[in-house]
């Protein structure tokens, strides 16, 4: 039975990752100079995507610590540089015309060209001379910008461009969770990860999955990372952008998957960005400014920690004492159903499993 849903799964992941045309981007890896040596050499550790595929458009980076990592595009080293900046040395694009690696600072961007770009809407290709870049502006359009200044409009971008991404990705995703529960050591204890490629490496380095086609592990890394692409959009909790949680002042829409609301008398809500600072508020909202009543805060929900469903928090089941831990530490991990607690409680480590009235203010600190 494994065998023919092994099979299935191996058909529809052909189907939906068939081989394109060649791109403008791809190269034949003999013409790629990639920098890393480790067991991400080929793909961008920001996306997961192929360097080779995306050579074109490629940034190398090497930080003060002497540590070279590889982006398929200036949008996903902009994602980067808007975290470690500071802890950058060096960047080097690919010369469009001579696929030779060069400093970045020195290159000639055209941006916003008629030819596609990578992770992004507008384009942007670097050339070493002024002359190069010309010539191509002159037959595909776009303008002629220094480095910094197409850096400071993939910035501007990203917000955008990344929405875009996510809602195709979504697709990938639910793709990737069948995949991944097929074909991978689906009981494995895998850490958080802060990007699909950082997932792809650990997939890879830990033999997580075995005997999986290049495509279908960049499905289940893009499922490992973000989850919540794989849920029905209906399910999950939907958090504004600007709630703040009352007890920690977190944006909660950044924790997707640990977000928690409790209504007021069907009044106003408060998010949080994980159940144990619901739990402190509930247990004693006067602490947080507020004075609202048990008997007001009637609506609860949670999110469920392995479908990323909204559920009831007064009919859920929480796991204590994990090994997993949330935006604020130690969590009360919450589940629809008490078969799912236990099997996560048995697989990391948790201490005991609690019902919504068995939870007591004095474990919260």
């Amino acid at each position: 039975m494994l065998k023919r849903i092994s099979l299935f799964l191996l058909l529809i992941s052909i189907s939906l990752f068939a081989s394109q045309n060649k791109m403008f981007q791809t190269v034949d890896e003999n013409q790629a100079t990639l920098v890393k040596t480790d067991t991400s050499k080929h793909f961008c550790n920001v996306c997961g995507m192929d360097l080779v595929k995306f050579y074109k458009t490629s940034h190398a980076v090497e930080f003060k610590n002497g540590h070279k990592e590889q982006y398929c595009s200036l949008h996903c080293f902009a994602n980067i540089n808007k975290k470690f900046g500071k802890l950058i040395k060096k960047v080097q694009v690919v010369n469009t015309k001579t696929l030779e690696l060069i400093d970045a600072k020195k290159a000639f961007y055209v941006v916003g060209s008629s030819v596609k770009g990578t992770m992004s809407m507008t384009s942007k290709y670097a050339f070493l001379s002024k002359k190069d870049a010309l010539e191509f502006q002159k037959e595909h359009g776009g303008e002629i910008k220094t480095f910094d200044e197409a850096l400071k409009i993939a910035t501007a971008d990203l917000t955008n461009d990344n929405k875009k991404i996510d809602k195709k990705r979504a697709k990938v995703a639910k793709k990737g969770k069948k995949i991944y529960e097929a074909l991978c050591d689906s009981k494995a204890q895998l850490p958080d990860f802060n990007s699909i490629g950082e997932a792809k490496k650990y997939l890879i380095d830990n033999k997580i999955c075995k005997n999986i086609k290049p495509n279908m592990l960049q499905a289940a890394a893009i499922y490992k990372y973000d989850p919540s692409l794989a849920t029905n959009q209906n399910k999950k909790l939907s958090v504004p952008k600007d709630a703040k949680c009352p007890v920690c002042g977190m944006y909660v829409a950044k924790y997707p998957k640990w977000a928690a609301k409790i209504e007021v008398d069907k009044t106003h809500t408060h998010y949080f960005d994980g159940t144990k600072d619901m739990f402190k508020f509930y247990f004693n909202p006067k602490k947080y400014a507020h004075t609202h009543t048990k008997e007001q805060m009637k609506n609860i929900i949670v999110t469920d920690y392995y479908t990323l469903e909204a559920i009831d928090g007064k009919s859920a089941f929480y796991v204590v004492g994990s090994n997993v831990y949330g935006p604020m530490g130690e969590e009360l991990i919450p589940f629809k159903d008490e078969k799912s607690a236990n099997a996560f409680k048995n697989s990391h480590y948790g201490e005991k499993i609690l019902k919504f009235e068995e939870v007591k203010e004095s474990m919260l600190y």
